[in-house]
């Protein structure tokens, strides 16, 4: 790939976004860009979706985020949630002998905190809806095509794209482009950011295959072992899914990326690691796959470079270790998707686009750093070790700067904590309460995804007033809710709206299209033209207008 291209007379297109790669995290980034009203061309070096189940399985956070562009129903047709006790077995083969078992903590998948539940779903079977969704949706899907080189300047990026089947290439200008090209990123490498953390931790052979060991899962009720006898080591994962019958399986072995090459592992020997992973020797197998890949902590020095963002493996790299991987990239690509909409509609200053980075990369730090804390407790101490929660991690973390109003009390705040101990401090994901509308319990969460909303106590008619003018003057998209009450736009039979919130019957909270917290004011007690200077100002700081 070359950065810099020359001599080029024209553009064969332009559009607003281009994202290279398209695989789980870049197209989830198009689809969110989508339902914002932005269009996108998404160039894909593969033939199709992922033959490989990859991730596997989609924290309650993450399936908010799909919830919130209407997509929770098609994942579920695909995948129904999986149960909520799952353990990790350490065995001496499945078939035998069981050293210990740690019960998963699946805090992540499985919390009150949330409307929804996580799923198992695996990515083979996931990324389908989501190309369904987004062509749907206008986005330019192309796949076997690959970025060949770009480059970037104050106004935008040319970059020239080639269909690997026919090698026809076309000049594409764009006014911003998405890195989600994996972890051996070009984009990242050929713009020199560099990477921090601690690096290869192993390289693996991932063999996907068929057997008849669907029962002795269920036994133990676990989806997952590492397992170790005198033949091999290494871990067995089970994919279920409900168009997958039976389901489909996949066991991991290190190898030395110096001494051998996958041609090292043909099916012969892979079909014997198989079985001694089983434990049973003359157990049928099918080999359907075989990769090799490196497990590794990396984060990228930085997320942006002028015009152009990293998500997903480009930007962060770290172990499977507690299902965190995809869920990451997917929040990543949310945090972006809202930001380059609300800029390229002008809504926003350009300057909003540096909060991606300021928000995303410290969560992204600290989540490489507990997902390798917590593979070594796996490893080392079993069972009576592992301290990593993984639904702090996933949804207690808060962003201490970025698109939003600090609060000016002094309060001395952690960066992460457990998220039930948020009351709507400015940065944190904005709480999950039932509502009732019309008779219809629906949950607070339901009130975001594509614009700004401003939220507030059942007495704070004052502030709906102040943001009408405001809506006006800015020329925002801004929906307004009265929480509670006798003439409330919504009831709150809980009556824990104000407590999750942190304010008084007369207060107000700014929620984010991303479902954070961007701003909140306790209690009005002032004049209505303070009140539309308020709002007026917090929304202009948040999009740096």
């Amino acid at each position: 790939m070359n950065t810099r291209l020359h001599n080029v007379p024209s553009f064969d297109e332009t559009v607003p976004v281009l994202v290279v790669g398209g695989s789980l995290v870049g197209l989830s980034a198009s689809l969110f860009l989508a339902r914002q009203g932005i269009q996108s061309l998404v160039a894909e070096r593969h033939p199709g979706t992922s033959i490989h189940p990859r991730v596997s399985g989609l924290t309650a956070r993450t399936m908010e985020i799909f919830r919130s562009v209407g997509m929770e129903g098609e994942i579920r047709r695909e995948e129904p949630p999986f149960p909520r006790e799952f353990g990790v077995m350490f065995v001496e083969s499945l078939a035998g002998q069981m050293f210990d078992n740690l019960m998963e903590d699946m805090s992540a998948y499985f919390t009150d905190l949330s409307p929804v539940e996580g799923n198992g779903i695996a990515q083979d079977l996931l990324e389908p809806v989501i190309r369904t969704q987004a062509e749907q949706s206008g986005v330019d899907l192309r796949y076997n095509t690959e970025l060949i080189g770009f480059e970037a300047d104050e106004e935008g990026v040319s970059a020239v794209i080639c269909d690997r089947s026919s090698g026809e290439t076309r000049q594409v200008r764009c006014m911003y482009m998405i890195g989600a090209d994996g972890s051996k990123s070009g984009i990242r490498t050929r713009l020199g950011i560099g990477q921090h953390g601690e690096g290869t931790l192993c390289h693996l052979v991932s063999m996907v295959f068929d057997a008849d060991i669907h029962e002795l899962f269920g036994r133990q009720n676990a989806h997952m072992c590492f397992f170790a006898n005198d033949t091999a080591s290494g871990s067995l994962v089970m994919y279920p899914g409900t168009f997958r019958r039976p389901p489909i399986y996949r066991l991991d072995v290190i190898y030395d990326p110096g001494e051998e090459t996958i041609e090292d592992y043909p099916e012969e020997r892979c079909i014997a690691f198989v079985r001694a992973a089983i434990g049973i020797p003359d157990i049928p197998v099918v080999i359907k796959k075989v990769l090799t890949w490196e497990m590794a902590g990396r984060i990228s020095d930085s997320f942006q470079q002028g015009r152009v963002f990293l998500v997903g493996d480009s930007a962060r790299v770290q172990p499977p270790s507690g299902g965190l991987g995809g869920n990451t990239g997917i929040a990543e690509a949310q945090n972006l998707a809202w930001k380059l909409a609300a800029v390229l509609r002008g809504e926003a200053g350009p300057d909003l686009l540096a909060t991606y980075d300021t928000e995303r990369r410290p969560v992204a730090d600290y989540t490489v750093e507990q997902v390798i804390t917590l593979s070594q407790q796996r490893e080392h101490e079993g069972s009576e070790g592992i301290t990593v929660n993984t639904l702090h991690v996933n949804m207690g973390y808060r962003y201490p700067k970025g698109a939003l109003v600090p609060e000016a009390n002094g309060e001395q705040l952690p960066n992460v904590q457990p998220p039930e101990l948020w009351t709507g401090q400015p940065g944190t994901r904005a709480a999950h309460i039932v509502l009732q509308r019309d008779d219809r319990a629906i949950s607070s969460l339901d009130l975001f995804g594509s614009r700004f909303v401003l939220l507030v106590g059942p007495e704070g008619q004052q502030w709906l007033r102040a943001a009408q003018l405001v809506r006006k003057t800015l020329n925002l998209p801004l929906d307004m809710y009265r929480i509670g009450g006798h003439e409330g736009d919504l009831a709150n039979p809980g009556n824990d709206f104000l407590g999750a919130y942190g304010i008084t019957p007369t207060g107000a909270v700014i929620v984010r299209p991303d479902g954070y917290i961007g701003w909140r004011q306790p209690a009005a007690g002032e004049s209505n033209d303070a009140l539309e200077h308020a709002l007026s100002n917090a929304l202009s700081t948040i999009l740096f207008r």
